[in-house]
């Protein structure tokens, strides 16, 4: 037996797939529905990805210049032009990063038992200043206080424990790639339109 009327036939099929009208309507509100939130995921997923990879990029960058640095291996402006050179594909040279190395000499005698910068540099042109303060030849401000008292002349030993240090620290602005911070601005990226990420390694 056929059916010749098209509109029986098309209604019958639909009985054997087991759909109707009113199912494919739902499903494609459901999917306008849904869509958005996956897009929203994607987004999220690949800007947190690139987040995590700026950190460990920043982190790194700062243990190597803090390692040759510390051996003397490059010194002042020609380490800070090597460290802002191997961040990529971060841009630390320009308005979204920072780099400071820091020398620290130990106290010399009993006269002048503390601690003082020796040599200072940076590179890159974000605002952001240094976890250490002080200009060259000043007791410098903000270092931890164990490296600091090691740092200091000591009587007893008629030197210091140590003889100098190696501070670098680094600094990028993550700006996102996607345009998900758009709808979420005040909420993730309050600072500057960016997350600012920060590394420091003393060696």
């Amino acid at each position: 037996m056929s059916i010749r009327n098209p509109n029986k036939r098309k209604e019958v099929l639909n009985r054997i797939l087991g759909r109707s009208e009113g199912q494919r309507g739902a499903a494609l509100l459901e999917l306008a529905l849904l869509l958005p939130i996956l897009i929203v995921m994607v987004l999220g997923i690949i800007d947190f990805g690139r987040l995590i990879h700026a950190r460990l990029v920043v982190t790194n960058v700062s243990r190597e210049g803090g390692s040759l640095g510390s051996r003397d291996i490059r010194v002042g402006n020609q380490l800070v032009s090597i460290l802002l050179s191997s961040a990529a594909p971060f841009n630390l040279s320009g308005a979204d990063g920072r780099v400071y190395v820091t020398k620290i000499r130990a106290g010399v005698s009993l006269d002048e038992p503390e601690p003082f910068i020796h040599s200072r540099a940076t590179g890159g042109t974000l605002d952001v200043p240094s976890g250490i303060t002080g200009r060259e030849g000043e007791t410098p401000g903000g270092l931890q206080n164990p490296i600091y008292g090691r740092l200091r002349f000591r009587t007893a030993n008629n030197t210091s424990d140590i003889s100098e240090v190696t501070i670098v620290e680094v600094f990028y602005l993550y700006r996102t790639i996607t345009p998900l911070p758009e709808f979420v601005q005040n909420i993730i990226l309050p600072d500057r339109g960016g997350i600012l990420i920060g590394s420091r390694a003393t060696f």
